[in-house]
This record gives structure tokens, sequence and C-alpha cells, in this order.
């Protein structure tokens, strides 16, 4: 396999990040202050996929509400309910990962597994919009003043509008489609490889928290996507929509909250994002081959290689 073949391989990258940062313990220093310039990088590269160009919010009403109330309501409510098991830093993380806006990669998956592609990239639009004020709301009424309410600010708009204006740029760049993943496997690979790092020793040293995470995980991702998937069956929802309810249910971006606890709060605030980053490529992989399984064979987007931003 050719280097640039594994630099365009989001799954491989993401493995190597994993298994170097915990082989290396991540940068010397400075694993903060990478974790947040790569996610800039990242988000700039991924958002300009969302056009805002003659959105009329009106018109695509009912889609977005039901995107709101399954990312920041069935979503969010299970990630802080659950979260209330854990103690300390690693149940702010929770937090963190409960008031971050759907990933990305919502859009391009929806593509890919013949959804309806309208329904995610309206709906992820608005969410970001809406998340500049629902992420710190919702940080702020469940953490309180562990948190300053002006450095959240400072740091939602720097992860949310600085790329959204960043990529409005970025898309007349003259890069190729693989040039552009190339360069989001990359970053991604930084912010992972910095986070994972900066959590060895907790994930070495307490295998009871570790296995506690997976298992908190696996229910807010496969039991709440199941459920999703259940009901909107029984409610007769057609195929194409409900692909889009069942990945905005289940996808946070967990590179913003990952990035966002280890500036705010720590480091091991960032241990549950960086768990469900890896537990949400199982969760694609089972939405392919057992929920969803007429998979596109045809190129997505460049956005479609980050699987959790």
């Amino acid at each position: 396999m050719a280097i640039r073949d594994i630099l365009a391989n989001n799954v491989l990258m993401m493995v190597i990040a994993f298994i170097a940062g915990f082989a290396l313990g991540g940068f010397p220093a400075f694993n903060s202050e990478l974790a947040m310039a790569s996610l800039v990088v990242v988000m700039s590269l991924s958002l300009g996929g969302l056009s805002l160009k003659g959105l009329d919010p009106r018109k695509h009403l009912r889609p977005t509400v039901i995107a709101l109330l399954l990312s920041f309501g069935v979503s969010s409510v299970v990630t802080i309910l659950l979260g209330q098991f854990f103690e300390g830093q690693v149940r702010i993380g929770w937090i963190l990962l409960a008031a971050v806006p759907s990933a990305v990669a919502v859009i391009p998956f929806t593509y890919m597994l013949k959804g309806d592609l309208q329904f995610s990239l309206v709906s992820s639009t608005m969410l970001y919009i809406l998340s500049l004020a629902l992420t710190p709301l919702i940080t702020v009424a469940f953490i309180g003043t562990a948190v300053s309410p002006v450095t959240l600010l400072w740091y939602v708009a720097m992860l949310i509008f600085l790329p959204m204006v960043l990529s409005r740029g970025l898309k007349r760049m003259p890069l190729s489609r693989n040039s552009r993943t190339i360069l989001i496997n990359v970053s991604f690979f930084v912010l992972t490889f910095a986070i994972t790092g900066a959590n060895r020793d907790a994930f070495l040293g307490d295998t009871l928290l570790v296995t506690s995470l997976v298992i908190v995980a696996f229910v807010r991702t496969f039991a709440v996507g199941g459920a999703v998937e259940v009901l909107a069956r029984r409610f007769k929802v057609d195929r194409e929509a409900r692909i889009p309810m069942v990945l905005f249910a289940t996808y946070k971006n967990t590179g913003m909250a990952a990035a966002l606890a280890v500036a705010l709060i720590g480091s091991e605030a960032a241990i549950p994002a960086t768990i469900c980053m890896a537990l949400e490529i199982v969760w694609f992989l089972a939405l392919t081959k057992i929920f969803f399984p007429e998979l596109r064979s045809s190129s997505v987007s460049p956005v479609s290689t980050e699987s959790d931003v």
C-alpha cells in the first residue's frame, strides 16, 4: 500500500494514531494547543461541505426540528444521564460530549447509505449555527462554575464560527478531493495522537474505568441507534429518512468534545470522547453491514473521510 493510500484512509490513520499515542504518550509538549489547532483545520476543511447560500430554514423546518430533537435531545440527554455514573473530570467529559453538535460526517454517511442527503445537509448546517448558543448553554447548565462562560464562548466560537468562516475561503482553493481528504486525515491524526497520548496513563492504569466507559459508549451509540431505528420503522418512516435520523441520534463531534475537554478541564475529561471516537467506527461498520447494508459503491465527498467531527 502506497503512503498516499494510507494517508487517504481515515480508519487506518485513526488506528495508527491510537497505537502511536499509547506507545509514545503524545507530543512532548503543547498537546492541548496542537489538538485545538488540528481540530480547527479539520473543521474548516470538513465544513466546506455545508452550504449556507440560499438556505431558508422555513422550507426545511420539519427535518431540522427532528435533527435537533435527536442530536440535542435524545443523544444529549442519554449521554448526560449515563455520565452521572462517573465522577470528576470523566463526568464532565460526558457532559461536554452531550453539549457539542452532531458530527459533520453525518452528511457523507447519509450519502453512502443512500439516505435523504438534503435532510442531512440542511439540518447539519442549522445545528452548527444553533450550537453557537446551545453548546455553551448546556455546558454551563450542567457544569456551572467549573467552566468560565466567557472562556467557553471563546472556544466555541473558535471551534465552530471560525471554521465556518474559513471553510468559505477554503472552498475556493484548488485542492483536489484526494488532497483535501489527506489534509483532513493528517490533521485528525494529530488530534487523536495528542488526546490519546495525554490520556495513556489513565487508559492503562484503570481497567475498570475503561471497561465502564466502553459499556456506556456502547449504550449511547448502539442501543440508542437501534432504538431509533426500531421506533422509526414502527411509525413507518421511509428508509431514506431513517438513515439521517439514526446518524443524528448517535454521532456527536467527538473531536470537538475532546479538544474542549483538554482546553477547559484537563486531559482526563477527554477520555469519554476518545473512547467514543473508536466505538463510532465500529458503529458505522454495523450500519453498513446490519442496519443499512446497501452501501453506495461510488465515491463520496472529501468530508466523508472524517468520521468523528
